[in-house]
């Protein structure tokens, strides 16, 4: 079996490879192929840093959808034709409310070359938002300019709305459209349906994706936004979650006194100063111990 996973950044994409390649394991040896660019004619799946995979009869491969950066991905009429052949094709989409809290926090990895000036102003805004959540709304994380925060709305609502004339045509095509809600929330019947074989619930994401996840949960942004924030994302979010099977009029709000560091201000800064990254903070004392004797005395 061939197969490929497809989806935007942080709607799941790479939780869903841990399982299927779990899965698929158990039957037969797996050729896995974590984001591949490119296709060659003869099936050759080639990665951004030149590693490949030449066709294989069993085979997972995990893309990206390009959206706004044409680097995160594949374009959508690439994809599909590319991968028409493969036997089992999923996309994974998301509510576009935790995707975009979910890929705010994740693009400060410093993979992603971040700004640092506008690092540290997110950071301070971040923390102030989960000491006091009413008085900051979730999109002046993001700018305080109304002159960027208007173009960016018209430029997200463009995309969602590409994406949703996108997905109708997968959907033709016999491709498996899965919410990113149904796959946290194991509601897999329809997935092992598809797929004619069943996913290990006890089986998560792999240990070298961990950077990746953030909550493993959904609907955060009933916490995460205010009542000016649905006043700024409704007519952006709206049709797509209309469109896409959502409830595009339940903006509910949950009130909250505080919000959790670990979804937010803990994790930016875990990624920002990743230790293999430009600002990579000294260990303490204690950690460069350990880190010694990792070293130099486990392999005894």
């Amino acid at each position: 079996m061939r197969a490929v996973i497809y989806g935007l950044p942080k709607s799941g994409t790479t939780y869903l490879f841990s399982l299927l390649a779990e899965a698929m394991t158990a039957h037969s040896p797996l050729v896995e192929c974590f984001e591949p660019k490119t296709m060659a004619p003869d099936g050759t799946l080639t990665r951004g840093d030149g590693m490949s995979w030449p066709p294989a009869e069993h085979l997972l491969a995990k893309i990206l959808y390009a959206d706004a950066n044409q680097k995160s991905g594949w374009n959508g009429a690439d994809a599909q034709a590319a991968f028409s052949i493969y036997d089992k094709k999923i996309f994974l989409v998301r509510d576009p409310r935790d995707r975009w809290i979910s890929g705010f926090f994740y693009r400060w990895f410093h993979l992603h070359l971040p700004d640092s000036e506008d690092f540290y102003r997110a950071l301070r805004l971040t923390e102030h938002k989960e000491r006091h959540p009413e008085e900051v709304p979730f999109y002046q994380l993001h700018s305080s300019d109304p002159a960027v925060l208007e173009t960016w709305a018209e430029g997200y609502k463009a995309g969602l709305d590409a994406l949703s004339d996108f997905l109708t045509s997968l959907a033709l095509d016999g491709w498996f459209i899965l919410h990113y809600e149904d796959l946290v929330d194991k509601n897999w019947a329809p997935l092992e349906a598809y797929l004619g074989f069943s996913l290990s619930a006890d089986h998560g994401i792999r240990p070298s994706f961990k950077h990746v996840s953030r909550t493993n949960a959904h609907s955060n942004w009933r916490r995460w936004f205010t009542p000016d924030d649905i006043a700024f994302f409704k007519p952006v979010f709206g049709p797509f979650l209309q469109q896409q099977g959502y409830d595009g009029e339940d903006w509910v709000l949950e009130k909250v006194r505080t919000l959790p560091s670990s979804e937010g201000s803990a994790y930016m800064h875990r990624l920002f100063h990743h230790p293999n990254g430009p600002h990579a903070l000294p260990l303490p004392l204690r950690g460069r111990i350990k880190k010694w004797i990792k070293k130099y005395l486990g392999k005894a």
